[in-house]
């Protein structure tokens, strides 16, 4: 959760524990609803437009606050912790690396890749266009070789697994450049 959502979270708590806790007694009986009439004829509004006003910033709170809650959060691993600190990879930055070692296959173009961080290491998955000419069993083969072995390299972060899904076999060529 990122420091605005945060001091949001600290906000929306505290209005309404305070609503709640000024409710409480006359939910209850203890106090009489015409002790409030005073304080709504101070008002230089009418009550009713406060109260909405009140309510709907309640409610755009918490829709940020549920929405803070459901996105996914993008990790990223610690790579080294030494005596000047951390050094962390973007999770981004290794599905960049593998897409780029998955592109220079031949009879491969159009590679998306995703990284997950797994308690052991992190797991990749490939998604690639092939051409019909490609052998993909031997191609996906390569591709979890090659993969595993250079994000190890560049990173030193192990590679615990690599799925290589192909999701479509296109008959055109790549263009070059």
């Amino acid at each position: 959760m990122q420091p605005f959502d945060r001091g949001l979270l600290f906000v929306y708590t505290l209005a309404l524990t305070i609503c709640f806790l000024t409710a409480i007694p006359f939910l209850a009986g203890w106090l009489d609803w015409s002790l409030l009439a005073p304080l709504y004829n101070q008002l230089p509004v009418r009550p009713e437009i406060v109260l909405i006003f009140f309510l709907g910033l309640l409610i755009l709170m918490g829709a940020r606050l549920f929405w803070a809650n459901i996105k996914p959060a993008r990790k990223h691993v610690i790579v080294h912790e030494g005596a000047m600190g951390q050094v962390r990879v973007a999770l981004t930055a290794m599905e960049d690396l593998a897409a780029k070692v998955v592109a220079q296959n031949s009879g491969v173009h159009d590679v998306r890749a995703r990284v997950l961080a797994l308690p052991q290491g992190v797991g990749i998955s490939v998604q690639a266009t092939v051409t019909p000419d490609t052998q993909i069993p031997d191609l996906s083969k390569a591709i979890q070789e090659q993969v595993k072995e250079k994000i190890l390299a560049v990173t030193g972060i192990a590679v615990q697994q690599v799925h290589v899904f192909v999701n479509s076999i296109s008959a055109r060529k790549p263009r070059v450049e």
